[in-house]
């Protein structure tokens, strides 16, 4: 046997020498303690993954003007302004959900399922779901689902108008509604369709059936309505006060000028990011205002986790009516410029300039070179502010579920904590077994030393 200088045995050496006289059971308890050691000794996996942090504030960040996107103040101030603008980002329209074509050569709808008494002439540059007479309904639903993919940042855009000969607002009734649903919808009484629909219903209400303290709403009142195939779920008596996501109302979204322009609802959504947003252009005059916006939101509060859903539009009339006309639906889905799913908005903002418009007319005619440092500025301070409402949102999760990443985040880190504690649970078995393991092996030592001693 080989040893150092001075006869000593190295380390090694002895640790050689204890491996080769264990029984295969005493080296399978070495590694197990190889193993415990060599856990507690590696960093944490999760520990970086908090630390890829994208700074945009930073001039550089948009300094290739080739890379930038100018828009005026005016126009930047939504999560659809962000998409539609963002060089970072990639538009696809979903074709196949699109409103016109209306008729094909059939006569038939080419993307659409229609019911009730919906009117169309071949003419015509809009559907009627319903006309101005009493207890009437009408309603289009898509051929096709909307994939989960798609559903992952979307976009719908519905041009529509309510109008009629009534002059009071208080008198006409019932309204229409969006719905985003796992199934065709069939007839009913919840705006002309089925009570029991799973999925999420944007229901533009025009009659304010409920007086009592809570319904302080303004009518029109947009409501949004989650429903998981519950019968009479939403209580119309009570305009669906006490199930609504939010809403807001709308005024002056029923006229009784035919001449004037549609009106608009655009309805912005991005599963990772949990944000839901709903603009509306009340007058067609593309003064967009934000109706409801929620920075917070589950996914399975809004949609069926994983279900492709059908997109439909209805309309209903009861004793009070008015006319509902669908002028347009036109669908949009994003992407990150790589393909992938958006995950966060924060590094959206990069290369979009905003300006203020008097201030860039100024700026260019004077040459001044601070014109494009004033720019910046303003740029950074809209970027900044949905960076705000981001890490509000993440502040939330995180108070919410010990999560900045919500509901899913805390479903996953509570699954890793049972896989560590089943692993702990694992290891303190081993490590007792091998307590055993090495007591006996003492004992018997201790015995055969007795033996060895008494003869």
């Amino acid at each position: 046997m080989e040893y150092q200088t001075g006869g000593t045995p190295s380390f090694l050496h002895k640790l050689r020498r204890i491996y080769s006289r264990l029984t295969p059971k005493g080296k399978i308890v070495f590694g197990v303690i190889g193993l415990i050691v060599f856990y507690f000794l590696l960093p944490s996996w999760s520990s970086s993954s908090s630390k890829n942090v994208i700074d945009i504030s930073d001039d550089n960040s948009v300094s290739n003007n080739n890379d930038i996107t100018r828009i005026s103040s005016n126009e930047f101030h939504t999560l659809s302004d962000l998409l539609n603008n963002s060089p970072q980002v990639s538009k696809v329209n979903l074709n196949y959900l699109s409103l016109p074509p209306f008729l094909d050569s059939s006569n038939k709808f080419p993307h659409y399922k229609n019911g009730g008494n919906m009117l169309l002439s071949r003419n015509s540059d809009y559907v009627r779901l319903t006309k101005d007479i009493p207890r009437q309904n009408g309603n289009l639903f898509s051929h096709s689902t909307i994939s989960t993919e798609d559903l992952s940042a979307i976009e719908i855009e519905v041009d529509f108008k309510i109008h009629g000969e009534q002059l009071k607002s208080s008198m006409i009734g019932d309204g229409m509604a969006i719905w985003l649903t796992t199934e065709q919808l069939k007839s009913g009484d919840v705006f002309g369709m089925q009570s029991d629909f799973n999925g999420l219903g944007f229901f533009l209400d025009t009659y304010k059936n409920y007086n009592g303290k809570r319904n302080r709403h303004a009518f029109p009142y947009l409501s949004i309505q989650r429903n998981k195939g519950i019968f009479n779920y939403y209580e119309k008596l009570k305009d669906g006060l006490e199930t609504q996501l939010g809403g807001c109302a709308l005024h002056r979204i029923y006229n009784t000028d035919k001449s004037n322009n549609p009106s608009k609802l655009k309805i912005t959504y991005i599963r990772q990011a949990n944000i839901l947003e709903i603009i509306a252009d009340v007058e067609g005059t593309d003064d967009w205002r934000t109706c409801f916006r929620k920075e917070n939101v589950e996914v399975d509060e809004l949609f069926p986790i994983g279900r492709p859903l059908y997109l439909g539009v209805s309309a209903e009339t009861g004793e009070l009516h008015h006319n509902v006309d669908l002028y347009s639906i036109n669908v949009k889905t994003f992407r990150n410029k790589d393909g992938t799913e958006i995950s966060e908005i924060d590094s959206l903002g990069q290369g979009i300039e905003v300006y203020d418009t008097d201030e860039y007319i100024n700026n260019y005619d004077n040459n001044d070179n601070n014109g494009m440092v004033n720019r910046r500025r303003q740029a950074r301070k809209s970027l900044n502010r949905l960076r705000r409402q981001e890490k509000k949102l993440k502040e939330a999760d995180k108070a919410k579920y010990n999560s900045e990443h919500g509901f899913v985040g805390w479903f996953f880190g509570l699954v890793w904590k049972f896989i560590k504690m089943i692993f702990y649970l694992v290891l303190i078995l081993l490590a007792c077994y091998a307590v055993v393991i090495g007591y006996r092996v003492y004992k018997q030592k201790q015995r055969k030393n007795n033996r060895n001693g008494l003869l």
